[in-house]
């Protein structure tokens, strides 16, 4: 949807790209310090502007799948994302239901202006994740609080707080204690700013094979997952990313 260390990712989305990643954890401190993560959040979207990658999209609606994308991707000059669409497969809509037919008494299935809507609301709940000022993620890990390790991911150091995006915002950040970056971020939310329908995001991010042995490996989101509810609707959508490589902005 958003510690303490030398740089750390939220970009949680790719919208949670740009944001999803930079969150600083006390460097070797025997007890993590509060984070400061306003400079490390800058640093770390000026590294991924260096960058475009292949980004895959699916979105399921109800359980089926509806769209399926591939797009080649960078940032933007304000940290928005740049896509060029490299593959797009929609499918038919589907034929509504005979009225004597037990399904008909449930949804109906989407029409395919419903699928575009829901698809448009879906990743401008992503975009406003990816794009949450420095400012505003270094006042959320200012309140946040250092948790005790999940037992799924043993040794990750867990900050937990409220208000990453929104004021009823959920929030954990996972930190890999050994190279200091976040490596996954889960945030639980509304689709809008109204507490009406609910969604959860989550991030997973992986470093980037080093070119240098003696430059520090930049860590980029790989996985991005969202589920929320849209009146009677259960939309999921998945993405992934591939390919990364130079950019040069030509």
């Amino acid at each position: 949807m958003c510690g303490t260390i030398p740089s750390v990712r939220l970009p949680l989305l790719l919208g949670l790209t740009a944001t999803l990643t930079a969150f600083p954890l006390a460097a070797q401190a025997p007890t993590p310090s509060k984070p400061d993560v306003g400079e490390g959040l800058k640093r770390e979207r000026e590294h991924l502007a260096d960058y475009q990658w292949r980004l895959r999209t699916e979105m399921k609606i109800d359980g089926v799948l509806r769209v399926s994308r591939i797009e080649n991707v960078h940032l933007g000059p304000s940290g928005e994302l740049v896509k060029k669409i490299v593959k797009f497969d929609k499918s038919m809509e589907p034929t509504p239901f005979p009225h004597n037919d037990p399904r008909a008494r449930r949804a109906s299935p989407p029409t395919n202006t419903e699928e575009d809507t829901l698809f448009e609301q879906a990743q401008a709940l992503m975009q406003f994740y990816a794009r949450l000022s420095p400012e505003r993620v270094e006042a959320w890990a200012e309140r946040a609080e250092l948790m005790p390790p999940d037992p799924d991911r043993a040794g990750k150091v867990r900050l937990h707080g409220r208000g990453l995006g929104r004021p009823q915002d959920d929030a954990v950040l996972y930190l890999d204690p050994l190279t200091k970056v976040a490596s996954e971020i889960e945030v639980k939310t509304t689709v809008d700013p109204l507490i009406v329908d609910i969604a959860f995001l989550r991030a997973t991010f992986e470093p980037l094979p080093q070119v240098r042995s003696n430059v520090p490996a930049v860590w980029v989101p790989k996985k991005i997952f969202l589920n929320m509810n849209r009146g009677k609707r259960e939309v999921t959508l998945e993405m992934e990313t591939s390919e990364w490589r130079s950019w040069t902005g030509s």
